[in-house]
């Protein structure tokens, strides 16, 4: 809207003629009455007084049928309102007046959208595939949409996430949920909160939970009666809902699981359309437990790790630019559903001149579907762009699934055979962590203190490159519990002895032998001997400073 009055401004500034001038500063009125309308418009939209707003917006559009701000908002209104039917005929009509690739690409992203929102997928791929032609057309050209500055929030706004109001509306919810014996439990980015960060995530846009399917019309109803209000999804899901809550303004997405055999599926269920029309989740069976909190008992996953490395794969490592519909490591197909919510975000994020943001979501299809040509050269073509313009090359995660290896040793005087056993320890996986045991422990199993404090051995440890992690406080057992807990898949150690094994596998005989790995042991090497040769050496070295003779080794 504001461009619009920008060009008059300009062409009537250009002018050398006094009536030619006024004319236009006439025109310029004009527009900016258009203006000030169309803003009108769009607060009353954003207000949701959408009756109102389509009378301002209808009149425009009869007055302005090709003006492209107008055109924008009146889609925009029809597409909120169940109209969407009515987008395509007149976002094609702006599309064929436009001239511009850039125009060309925004207007095609129209009609993608509205042909998704009527579940015309292939369609909704055509215009996609239109639109990200005509960006690349801008690139080769040498131009790339203007960036977008971010908005930024209010700083008298309170972030509800970090606060913890959003984490004790989520408990009080579960609990509600709970005494009515409806299983709903947190799920996907407020699972991975929970867990991970012991909270909920403070950049967190709203809270997940899920619950089985044949406790879903419960679980809707219980949380309409609990004031929670239902929000109108332009897609109805069989299987997904989302909520919002009247004070406090945060969104709740509902996830139904079904049990499938030996899995568990989730995504969004479209009864009744091809399996390109699914997008489905896998996940490996897991338990719910009951735990208690402050607001009463909530279900919890006994073993969240394992929704969480379905679905994020290494969920430890935090990635910024996930996308939950997109970047799911569990996804039973790549469908033509998720391809347009992917090539959707691709092409918004691009036409904002985030190309970042956009870069990743090229490079997530390409992830999923290698032989994705389209989502190839629009790749490239924006690393290009990055490149000329200086700006820094995102980086993706690679997610991988992670195997993480978990030992215990003392590690006293830290020597060759430790750095064998942890280079080995290392080599079973992808992540090793090792707990340096206490100063106490050692001298309750050894009868004797090690040489080095528990601290001084830790930093040795740590500073070995085969070592991810070290911890300092473990309990002596090694159980099922405690390394699902931790997410360890491994328990190794190396044995010098046939006391020892067997000292060893009764600290861990409670797990299944696939998590037990012996590796060897370094012969000719121990803190033992280490500790005799520097006795004896310190005894040579002084009976030969007594008799004048000065030894160096």
């Amino acid at each position: 809207m504001q461009s619009l009055i920008g060009i008059a401004t300009e062409w009537a500034c250009l002018s050398d003629d006094k009536k030619y001038r006024n004319q236009h500063n006439g025109g310029l009125h004009m527009i900016r009455k258009l203006s000030e309308r169309l803003l009108q418009g769009r607060d009353l939209i954003a207000a949701g007084k959408f009756n109102e707003a389509d009378e301002i917006v209808g009149r425009l559009r009869s007055e302005n049928p090709l003006s492209q701000d107008v055109a924008r908002l009146w889609c925009s209104l029809a597409m909120r309102t169940g109209r969407t039917a009515e987008v395509p005929a007149y976002a094609a009509a702006i599309y064929d007046h436009v001239q511009s690739d850039f125009y060309k690409a925004h207007w095609a992203h129209v009609l993608g959208t509205a042909s998704f929102i009527l579940l015309d997928l292939p369609v909704s791929q055509l215009h996609f595939t239109t639109a990200l032609n005509h960006l690349m057309a801008l690139a080769k050209s040498g131009k790339i949409p203007p960036q977008k500055e971010k908005t930024k929030p209010l700083r008298s706004k309170t972030n509800v996430f970090s606060s913890g109001e959003a984490e004790k509306l989520l408990w009080t919810t579960c609990a509600k949920l709970a005494r009515l014996d409806i299983p709903a439990f947190p799920f996907a980015g407020t699972l991975l909160g929970l867990v991970r960060n012991g909270c909920v995530l403070d950049f967190d846009k709203d809270i997940d939970i899920a619950v089985q399917m044949q406790s879903w019309d419960a679980c809707c109803a219980a949380l309409e009666q609990a004031g929670w209000e239902k929000v109108p999804m332009r897609i109805q899901y069989a299987n997904y809902r989302d909520y919002v809550h009247p004070e406090l303004g945060i969104t709740l997405d509902v996830c139904g699981l079904q049990d499938r055999g030996k899995q568990i599926v989730g995504g969004f269920a479209l009864p009744g359309y091809p399996d390109d029309y699914q997008r489905v989740s896998v996940f490996p069976k897991f338990d719910l437990i009951q735990k208690d909190t402050e607001y009463g008992a909530v279900w919890f996953p006994r073993q969240p790790e394992k929704i969480l490395r379905a679905f994020y794969g290494d969920w430890r490592t935090p990635n910024p630019n996930w996308d939950t519909v997109v970047s799911a490591l569990n996804l039973e197909n790549f469908t033509l559903l998720v391809r347009c919510y992917a090539y959707h975000r691709l092409i918004q994020h691009w036409l904002l001149g985030n190309l970042a943001k956009a870069w990743c979501y090229a490079h997530q299809i390409v992830l999923k579907d290698p032989d994705d040509v389209l989502a190839l050269r629009s790749r490239q073509w924006m690393e290009h762009a990055m490149v000329r313009l200086n700006r820094e090359m995102p980086t993706w995660p690679k997610n991988q699934v992670q195997k993480r290896i978990y030992t215990r040793m003392v590690a006293d005087l830290f020597h060759e055979g430790h750095i064998n056993f942890l280079r080995a320890a290392r080599a079973l996986g992808t992540h090793l962590t090792v707990c340096v045991v206490s100063d106490e422990r050692v001298m309750e199993n050894k009868g004797k203190l090690p040489v080095m404090k528990q601290a001084e051995r830790v930093a040795v440890v740590a500073a070995c490159k085969y070592v991810d992690a070290v911890m300092t406080e473990t309990p002596p057992g090694v159980t099922p519990e405690y390394m699902l807990r931790n997410g360890f898949d491994i328990y190794t150690f190396a044995c010098a002895s046939e006391q020892e094994r067997q000292e060893k596998y009764k600290l861990c005989h409670m797990l299944p032998a696939e998590m037990i790995q012996e590796l060897s042991y370094t012969p000719g090497i121990s803190t033992s001997d280490l500790v005799m040769r520097i006795q004896e050496g310190a005894g040579r070295k002084h009976t030969g400073a007594k008799n004048g003779l000065h030894i160096s080794e």
